[in-house]
């Protein structure tokens, strides 16, 4: 019996690798983004939502509303707009997208220096007692 190695050739995929702050949301129903986006926001302070299309950009502002009434102190730092061009299969289209910036506002910590105890006087043992 022979045995063949078959070597698998690897894909060209390029995958794109977001920030841990960063969520993409789609065509779900926005409450299925609230635990990932909680998550993120209180990793690292800050939210970013990104959406394309017009279906999925309705999901993210309600997303970020969920978000807004669910945690306290946060604030909306952007809101930004716009169309892309893509390419696909030798057409072009346009794309809206919308990207809503949230953070905590973390107060400052303040750090005290710790105040220096006073140590209570040493007891001095007498040799007679020691004994």
């Amino acid at each position: 019996m022979m045995t063949s190695i078959v070597q698998e050739t690897p894909q060209t995929r390029s995958e794109v690798v977001l920030p841990p702050h960063v969520l993409v949301v789609g065509k779900k129903f926005a409450v299925h983004y609230l635990a990932p986006a909680l998550f993120r926001l209180g990793n690292t302070s800050e939210l970013l939502i990104r959406a394309k299309g017009s279906l999925s950009i309705v999901t993210a502002v309600n997303v970020a509303e969920l978000v807004k009434r669910d945690v306290s102190d946060i604030k909306t730092e952007s809101i930004s707009i716009g169309t892309e061009e893509m390419t696909i299969d030798g057409q072009t289209r346009r794309a809206s997208f919308i990207e809503i910036h949230l953070s905590k506002n973390t107060p400052a910590v303040e750090i005290k220096p710790k105040a220096k105890r006073k140590s209570a006087p040493k007891k001095r043992v007498s040799k007679k007692a020691a004994a």
